[in-house]
């Protein structure tokens, strides 16, 4: 079909037009892919500098000491699990067994064995964080002969029927599920440190006063290592790590565990505390 001059004219605009777009484009596309270079480079450049991915929100070793763990004191686990349990009179009526913690690494509930005093035989339960009011002498609940069934250790809160299914031993070691877990989870467990080489056990955990844990102190296994022990702050689920796991992986590398100094129980004012030095209480 024959073009009319019209035609004509709008298929040169047309020509012209793609001709000096092409440009353009090509230029654009260049500078898509230079920034998508540039911004890659910085971003494996931030990887680079900033503490790798399974390490997450870890601080750096240098800005970690213990003066405020000295300073504010706490909650030793190892006392927490020989603290006494008193009723509102302040009678003993029984003692600390575990500790359970949510993912937020907070003490949500003890397990206590109590009963003994009232004739009923030794009975476990779960006492909520909220309801204990810490004494000089030991934990205080409101926990009586005629409530004790109200603390029931398998209440869903802390204890599902799923927990529940693989677990033949039921009071002293009680199983715990993902949403919990007890703080005998990490204690004397194997500590490891940078592609999973063996760096010691976890000896004790520290928790403040409203019951966060702080703080793990792991006694190194290799004079390598250094002596210890050592306070390393606890990241927990943070860090990808779950109750059951093999080892606790120390967020820190070795070389940067060196900066740390050894931890000194003496300086830090504990509930329960004897006054006496980690090294005697062995």
């Amino acid at each position: 079909m024959p073009m009319t001059q019209k035609s004509l004219a709008v298929l040169a605009i047309s020509l012209v037009s793609g001709f000096s777009l092409a440009p353009a484009i090509a230029q654009d596309n260049s500078n898509q892919a230079n920034n998508s270079s540039k911004n890659s480079a910085h971003s494996s450049q931030s990887q680079a500098d900033s503490t790798p991915d399974k390490q997450g929100n870890v601080r750096p070793i240098g800005q970690w000491n213990y003066q405020q763990l000295y300073q504010s004191g706490g909650i030793r686990a190892d006392r927490l699990l020989e603290a006494s349990v008193l009723n509102a009179n302040g009678d003993e009526i029984g003692s600390v067994e575990n500790a359970i913690l949510n993912q937020d690494n907070r003490i949500i509930a003890l397990i206590a064995q109590v009963g003994g005093v009232w004739d009923i035989g030794d009975t476990h339960v779960a006492i909520p964080w909220e309801e204990i009011k810490l004494t000089d002498t030991g934990v205080q609940v409101p926990i009586r002969e005629d409530n004790v069934d109200d603390y029931g250790l398998f209440d869903e809160a802390y204890v599902t029927r799923q927990d529940l299914s693989h677990a033949n031993q039921v009071e002293d070691d009680v199983m715990t599920g993902p949403r919990t877990w007890k703080v005998t989870d990490l204690l004397n467990d194997y500590a490891s440190i940078d592609d999973d080489e063996g760096y010691g056990y976890v000896s004790n955990a520290l928790f403040s006063k409203e019951g966060v844990l702080q703080a793990l102190v792991i006694d190194p296994s290799e004079e390598r290592y250094g002596k210890g022990p050592y306070a390393y702050p606890f990241y927990g689920y943070e860090q990808g790590w779950r109750p059951g796991d093999s080892a606790y992986p120390i967020s820190y590398s070795s070389e940067e565990a060196k900066q740390l100094p050894t931890f000194d129980y003496a300086k830090y004012s504990a509930l329960w505390d004897s006054g006496q030095s980690n090294q005697s209480n062995q």
